[in-house]
């Protein structure tokens, strides 16, 4: 597992996003029903990103 889509990264990222810090965008890759953390959403991924900072996730 690369380190985009492990749980510890993608918790920093949560927990940024909803301090209002966010660095990188949380993606759902809804081909392998994943999160993952990046800086170049694919077209097909689903960015989360305000998603996440509107608590849906925490």
């Amino acid at each position: 597992m690369d380190e985009s889509r492990q749980p510890a990264k993608i918790q920093e990222t949560l927990t940024n996003i909803t301090q209002g810090r966010p660095s990188q965008d949380l993606v759902f890759d809804p081909r392998t029903g994943q999160l993952s953390v990046t800086s170049n959403p694919s077209p097909d991924d689903v960015v989360a990103t305000n998603t996440a900072a509107d608590g849906y996730f925490g």
